[in-house]
């Protein structure tokens, strides 16, 4: 099927090849896409824009399963953004080395079109980025897919008082992103879905699925393919929703005393949902670990940390890392701690926002970076759009 969708391709755009010499027809097709997928995503990148033949290559399904059966062999990555005198700047570094305090990215590149990218709405979910205004960005083909607004008994001039919820959500079984939407304070018991890559467009989630609730907004988190929100339930009590992004059945799970009040951070601590409140103070940060969801039953550990009080909390990595921001005018540090073992480590980054960084883009020598994002457990991913 796919040889048969080339060589449509290819006669299409027979003239536009000869200009490049392209020579593609002479290879099999089965060995041009494993030739491919052995490449660097940022080489895989450049063919879209080599001609509409090469650029057909990255959506064969068979080449985006190779590449990312590939990809997940791989250590994970640490994919950062920032802001400079008005120009927004991506880096993806790994995220389990660095022991010498320094390493090169393995790619970057600057962002020519920052409508979208100021606000981040989830974490790097299997590759992909949920950003406002109902966008998901693809970093590794630096590709964005704007979702129509759902319609269906939804008043749109009631949005922009109302305001929504959208969250992304990946399964690992079927290899399927989705993205959940509602509106924001307002209970509801249907949520709406809808499938990237799918031919539907957005559904309304079965009667019966769902307990009736209103979601908060934040940040979603996606964890082997559960997806986690923070909500109220009908009494106004702080909640957070789980979502089962392949059956997509919901479930509730009350929060533990010492959050109520607090927004929290969401993450897995030793496989198991854990919240982190957002705010460190004096060193000490606490640690709310899910001990049996069925009984909302928490554990409360406290962790001590010796780290600077102008860090910000970005996160935990796959290894239950927690993840801490720091900038100043010629570097940026990622400072790693494992509450686990009692463990911090710190990756020091100077080449990407020092003299040399500033002078490749025509940047002044003052002003501090800003609209610091950090992505930790970055995939490469390249599910197209």
């Amino acid at each position: 099927m796919e040889e048969q969708e080339v060589k449509k391709i290819h006669r299409a755009t027979k003239d536009d090849d000869d200009d490049d010499g392209c020579q593609v027809d002479h290879i099999p097709l089965d060995l041009t896409l494993e030739i491919i997928s052995r490449l660097p995503a940022k080489s895989i990148a450049r063919f879209l824009s080599v001609s509409k033949l090469w650029s057909s290559f990255t959506t064969f399904p068979s080449l985006i399963n190779s590449f990312a059966s590939r990809s997940s062999s791989l250590p994970p990555r640490l994919l950062l953004t920032f802001s400079l005198h008005g120009k927004h700047f991506v880096f993806c570094f790994p995220q389990n080395q660095n022991h010498e305090g320094f390493y090169p990215p393995f790619y970057s590149y600057q962002i020519t079109n920052p409508k979208y990218y100021g606000i981040k709405l989830s974490e790097s979910v299997h590759g992909l980025i949920l950003l406002r205004n109902l966008v998901v960005w693809n970093p590794t083909l630096r590709r964005l897919l704007t979702f129509p607004q759902p319609q269906q008994t939804i008043s749109l001039k009631d949005l922009p008082y109302l305001g929504y919820c959208s969250y992304l959500g990946y399964d690992p079984l079927e290899g399927k992103h989705k993205v959940l939407f509602m509106l924001r304070m307002k209970y509801t018991d249907q949520p709406r879905v809808f499938t990237l890559g799918g031919q539907e467009s957005w559904r309304i989630i079965t009667k019966g699925r769902c307990p009736m609730h209103s979601p908060t907004g934040g940040y979603g988190r996606c964890f082997n393919g559960i997806l986690y929100y923070e909500a109220h339930d009908t009494d106004g009590h702080r909640i957070i929703m789980s979502f089962d992004v392949k059956h997509e059945n919901f479930n509730l799970i009350k929060l533990p005393e010492g959050c109520y009040q607090l927004p929290c951070h969401m993450t897995l601590h030793e496989g198991r949902l854990a919240l982190v409140p957002r705010s460190v103070h004096f060193g000490k940060l606490d640690l709310y670990i899910l001990k049996n969801p069925n009984r909302d039953e928490w554990l409360h550990e406290k962790c001590f940390l010796d780290i600077p009080a102008s860090v910000f909390f970005n996160g935990v990595t796959a290894a239950g890392e927690l993840v801490f921001t720091t900038a100043k005018k010629e570097s940026l540090s990622i400072v790693y701690f494992n509450p686990s073992s009692n463990i911090m480590r710190v990756a020091l980054f100077e080449g990407i926002v020092g003299g040399d960084f500033r002078r490749r883009y025509g940047l002044s020598s003052y002003g501090d970076i800003y609209n610091i994002s950090v992505f930790p457990n970055h995939s490469e991913t390249l599910v197209s759009f």
